[in-house]
């Protein structure tokens, strides 16, 4: 009876927002959802076919969220109450989206709990592709222990299986095997094993940055053929490994990639993002009152903003990179249009639309901007 109200629930919300085009996004933020994107066959969906009911600790710790603040304070940035520091963590089975990607085409990769382990939309909304379900080294890729992936330079796509602590690349049609990151179904935090992967990005000339977030506590430079180069982190960068310190970490989840190849990575528990060059050096942090889950740059990357998927208050952050300023948010605690049950990854396109991705809520939703020009050219 549950899952039926809830179903029900989001019929009428979806009807009533349908019926209003271009709504927009909670919140002034100059950004406006998109209706009925994108659309999918029958036989696939995200996630589980039928949506489970929140877990009782999703709406405790909203609540708590909520308690804590999140009004806006001088400069932009987020202010929150006290208390925010406390890991905001849940379950660690979650159906949905568990991360996104995007091509040179803005083709839109969804890494999916469900059916098939990858999903490929144009900016239309359209499938295009779908796959990575095959059997690798003698393991078939399981799409519940998915996290997320990349798609790099060459058009490959990169998998993260972080509970069998391996990544696995793919050719651009997502049918051959072409590289192995980490050993199957084994743990550690040497060069060859991981610990509950999380996060990947690949430079222009190839070369693979991984954040070995979950079960150690480093970033790790991999060579474009999966030769170790380096890694950065409290001590081995192991589980009791964590820090506050530059090039330290609390759960590093995942990056974005800018057009100097400078490494924007997500300090999750640390609620920071870190900033590196393309060698892993450090250069500086960005600190506000968050819990950043995700982070999206343009492919161009020259724009120098990112957009933060933010678990703290369930909300999108449009970030100015230089300094750290918040320019605009939207978003809230939900299921309705414009919200958001537990936002996992984020990217945008060249012309500035805003995918969010969603594991409780299982589904991603679009945004373009509202100036008359941005909205045209994001279509």
């Amino acid at each position: 009876m549950r899952r039926l109200l809830i179903a029900l629930s989001a019929a009428v919300a979806l009807f009533a927002w349908s019926a209003v085009p271009g709504v927009h996004a909670q919140g002034d933020s100059g950004y406006r959802l998109v209706p009925n994107w994108p659309t999918m066959p029958p036989s696939l969906y995200f996630g589980l076919k039928d949506m489970p009911a929140p877990p009782a600790e999703r709406d405790a710790q909203a609540a708590a969220r909520r308690a804590r603040g999140g009004q806006r304070g001088a400069g932009g940035n987020v202010q929150a109450g006290a208390g925010v520091g406390a890991a905001l963590t849940g379950p660690t089975n979650q159906p949905g989206i568990s991360g996104l990607a995007i091509d040179a085409q803005d083709r839109i990769y969804v890494f999916n709990r469900g059916p098939k382990p990858v999903m490929v939309f144009d900016a239309s909304g359209h499938l295009v592709m779908s796959g990575a379900d095959q059997e690798i080294n003698g393991k078939k890729i399981n799409p519940d222990w998915e996290h997320s992936g990349a798609v790099d330079w060459d058009g490959n796509v990169w998998v993260i299986e972080r509970d069998a602590h391996r990544i696995v690349k793919l050719s651009p049609k997502l049918d051959k095997f072409l590289l192995q990151l980490g050993t199957t179904n084994e743990r550690g935090n040497d060069a060859s094993h991981f610990s509950l992967p999380s996060g990947i990005g690949v430079l222009r000339n190839g070369n693979i940055i991984v954040t070995d977030g979950y079960g150690n506590n480093r970033v790790v430079l991999y060579s474009k053929d999966g030769t170790f180069i380096k890694q950065v982190g409290k001590g081995a960068g192991g589980p009791a490994d964590k820090g506050k310190g530059p090039g330290e970490w609390d759960l590093p989840h995942k990056l974005a990639i800018d057009a100097q190849d400078n490494l924007y990575i997500i300090d999750r528990e640390g609620h920071r993002v870190q900033v590196f060059d393309k060698n892993l050096n450090y250069i500086r942090e960005i600190v506000n009152e968050w819990n950043p889950w995700d982070i999206g740059i343009s492919r161009r990357g020259t724009e120098g903003v990112a957009f933060i998927a933010d678990h703290m208050l369930e909300r999108v952050h449009k970030l100015q990179l230089k300094d750290g300023k918040i320019l605009a948010t939207w978003g809230r605690q939900g299921r309705g249009p414009g919200e958001f049950d537990w936002v996992h990854g984020i990217v945008v396109d060249s012309k500035g639309a805003v995918y969010a991705a969603d594991t409780y809520g299982q589904r991603l939703q679009k945004f373009v901007p509202t100036t008359a020009a941005g909205t045209q050219a994001a279509r």
